[in-house]
């Protein structure tokens, strides 16, 4: 959603419900569920990564929706994981990262639906944590960055 939104230059506030339990609360009172995401425009509420939907509570005639399907290829480092000893953390991280990759790959062979995309934004993103934490180099970070609504 924040894509979408950014792609055509449109202001909003990122209400990060994992840091803030105001706005998990809110979100509870609002829809009745926690589920995300979600955009809420003048009282109208999208539930979810549709464009079309999204594009008409904000009004827009025409709108860009670039999927993001960069990094969907299996990365380097993933084939040169060393097999480790069964029952090993490190041979139980090396498992699960595999798995995420063929997870991706078929996913992406399905189609391209637009709930495919956030999908495939968090497989990418356990995957290189995963890639990281064996490698090494992981740093700890934020869970989120915050940015400003206002910037595109």
């Amino acid at each position: 959603m924040r894509e979408f939104l950014s792609q055509n230059s449109v202001a909003f506030e990122d209400r990060n419900i994992a840091k803030e339990p105001h706005w998990r609360k809110e979100l509870l009172e609002l829809t009745g569920e926690i589920v995300v995401p979600v955009l809420v425009v003048g009282g109208k509420q999208v539930v979810g990564l549709d464009e079309a939907r999204m594009a008409d509570a904000i009004g827009l005639r025409e709108y860009r929706a670039e999927s993001n399907r960069d990094g969907l290829a299996a990365p380097p480092e993933l084939a040169s994981l060393p097999d480790e000893p069964p029952g090993s953390t490190e041979a139980a991280l090396a498992h699960f990262v595999r798995r995420l990759q063929r997870e991706m790959e078929f996913n992406a062979a399905k189609d391209d639906a637009p709930y495919r995309d956030g999908q495939h934004d968090g497989m990418r993103f356990a995957r290189d944590a995963i890639l990281r934490i064996l490698a090494g180099d992981y740093e700890p970070e934020d869970m989120v960055i915050e940015r400003d609504g206002a910037q595109p």
